[in-house]
């Protein structure tokens, strides 16, 4: 599974009225390519989506894919250093733009676009864009981060050129509640691999790395002072008991855990979703501290699978394990492809009022908190707090 996660603070989006310019298209020596749109009054964010000789999939991300969130020299610009673009090749687009028309704000596109490389001379390579500068006079933000920040700013990134351990923990533990995957999360070079800028996530089985009948041992593992669970003991020791075995799955989980937290605003996720029995490939955000004493049992799924049916895609907050809570929230949408077979972009839109869910940046739910909140699906509607609670916490 790969990885590409980016956070932005919240802009609202309603309906308004633009065109998105035709890209210009320059093929840079020695190597890459740069397609830029000329900025606009109202235009917030450029996005491009490319691949080279492969026809794209409608609005799919595509082995090019990034925001611009600034203009730089009066042009909204995307930079690709390693591309060797030569003559007869084609490359396949679309773009995307955020417009604000001064009381409206939503999202257009350019789709179906194609530039064929013709051989002529290439330009030579310039910098993207610099880094975003939110020191100035901004639109705050409903969004909550550790220190200033400005509406529509890119607060967390991670392209995966390297692996950053200011930004990730790489759990080493037990699962437990509250989902009960049967499997162990552990730091290891068989489940966690980063090459090419792409981050792998892969299961294997308990016996290639403790040795045959690993689920009997009465030895079992202990993490030691290298657990990261917190809840309970059997997060970090077990042996086998009969009846109960241990788990015989090793796979890797990461998070940003008292490392990098926020309240409110969009996040964006590309990644390719495994398929396999006994698979349920899940993307998520959950609570940094637990003011309901719902943290181990709530969560925003921004994309869940699945491993052996991956054409459909479900995502949305829930609420504990209840059957109520799992009927009220979860939204689902299917493709005529299995979401396994390409990346895509997964994300989701949260507000103080809503939790939207997305694929390749088409809207397929929403969920609005119930009439007397969402702690009323765990029989809490009595209690005096919030309707988004627990989703109004970081």
């Amino acid at each position: 599974m790969r990885f590409i996660v980016v956070v932005f603070l919240l802009l609202n989006t309603v309906k308004g009225e633009f065109v998105v310019p035709d890209a210009k298209i320059e093929v840079l020596r020695p190597k890459g390519f740069r397609v830029s749109i000329p900025d606009q009054e109202g235009i917030k964010l450029f996005a491009f989506h490319g691949q080279l000789n492969e026809e794209m999939n409608g609005r799919e991300g595509g082995t090019f894919s990034r925001d611009i969130l600034k203009p730089k020299n009066g042009r909204w610009t995307f930079v690709d250093k390693t591309a060797e673009l030569k003559k007869g090749d084609i490359l396949y687009y679309w773009t995307y733009v955020d417009y604000f028309d001064g009381k409206n704000k939503l999202g257009y596109t350019n789709d179906d676009q194609v530039y064929i490389v013709d051989g002529a001379a290439a330009v030579n390579f310039t910098n993207d864009n610099p880094p975003i500068d939110i020191r100035g006079s901004c639109t705050v933000s409903v969004t909550e981060v550790e220190g200033p920040a400005c509406a529509g700013t890119l607060v967390f990134e991670d392209t995966f050129s390297d692996f950053d351990e200011g930004k990730w923990t790489v759990e080493q533990r037990y699962a437990d509640e509250p989902d009960y995957e049967f499997v162990m999360y552990m730091k290891r070079s068989e489940t966690l691999e980063l090459k090419d800028s792409k981050l792998r996530i892969r299961p294997v089985q308990a016996d290639q790395v403790f040795g045959n009948d690993f689920v009997h041992s009465t030895v079992g593992y202990d993490f030691g002072q290298s657990c990261t669970g917190v809840k309970q003991p059997l997060e970090c020791k077990r042996r086998y008991r009969n009846p109960f075995i241990l788990p015989p799955v090793i796979s890797a989980q990461l998070s940003t855990k008292n490392k990098f937290s926020f309240k409110y605003g969009k996040v964006e996720i590309r990644a390719k979703l495994p398929k396999g029995q006994w698979i349920y490939p899940e993307l998520y955000l959950t609570p940094s501290s637990d003011i309901y004493g719902t943290k181990q049992d709530c969560s925003i799924r921004i994309a869940f699978t699945d491993g052996q049916n991956m054409r459909d895609l479900r995502g949305g907050p829930t609420v504990k394990s209840s059957t109520t809570s799992k009927t009220f929230s979860p939204k689902e949408t299917s493709s005529n492809q299995d979401w396994c077979d390409n990346f895509h972009n997964f994300g989701v839109e949260w507000t103080p009022e809503k939790i939207c869910m997305y694929v390749d940046r088409e809207e397929y739910g929403v969920v609005y908190p119930p009439e007397h909140g969402f702690l009323s699906l765990i029989g809490r509607s009595k209690e005096n707090h919030p309707r988004m609670a627990p989703f109004d916490q970081k």
